[in-house]
């Protein structure tokens, strides 16, 4: 994993809950994750086990006590985060289903493993299929998900309504996922 996903991850979470939250999850991380946030050792183009990053939204969820609905939310923020600037202003000119595809190339900036690719797209609906996805679990899943509805309404759809098709549980190297929108 990328380390600005890490970071990306981190920052959402302080956007969304707060200071308070970011400590919380932190404590409750095993030294060398923790210690790699709290001095600074993540850096945004350096590469980390995916074992790390599984371990970071597990422990936002522990530490919070809330389920994949805040796992969603992250991904959502990440990508609004993401997205700022010129980029979101690009993102304005195309159309959501356009939009969507591009996550293709996107995924390989932040995982070294897996691919995706889209099935299908046209107005108001796209469906995806990610492969090779070794060790990736549900709150992983969760966030790509939650990401991809963020990315179809910075685009301009509205309504969005995604589902997972096939795979994205704990141990699955696959998900199909499909989203419809207005």
């Amino acid at each position: 994993m990328k380390g600005v996903a890490f970071r990306s991850v981190y920052g959402s979470l302080g956007t969304l809950r707060g200071k308070e939250a970011q400590q919380a999850a932190l404590a409750g991380l095993g030294d060398e994750l923790r210690n790699g946030f709290v001095y600074g050792a993540i850096v945004p183009g350096g590469w980390y086990p995916i074992s790390w990053y599984k371990e970071l939204l597990g422990g936002i969820r522990s530490s919070s006590g809330e389920g994949k609905e805040l796992i969603h939310e992250i991904g959502r923020q990440c990508t609004r985060d993401d997205m700022t600037g010129i980029y979101s202003m690009l993102a304005k000119l195309i159309s959501p289903q356009s939009l969507f595809s591009l996550g293709q190339r996107v995924f390989s900036n932040y995982y070294s493993t897996g691919k995706v690719e889209v099935v299908e797209s046209r107005k108001g609906f796209s469906q995806a299929r990610w492969a090779g996805c070794h060790e990736f679990d549900e709150n992983m899943w969760t966030e790509i998900l939650g990401s991809c509805v963020q990315l179809l309404e910075i685009g301009g759809a509205k309504h969005v309504r995604a589902r997972i098709l096939q795979g994205g549980t704990d141990g699955s190297d696959v998900m199909e996922a499909a989203a419809h929108w207005s």
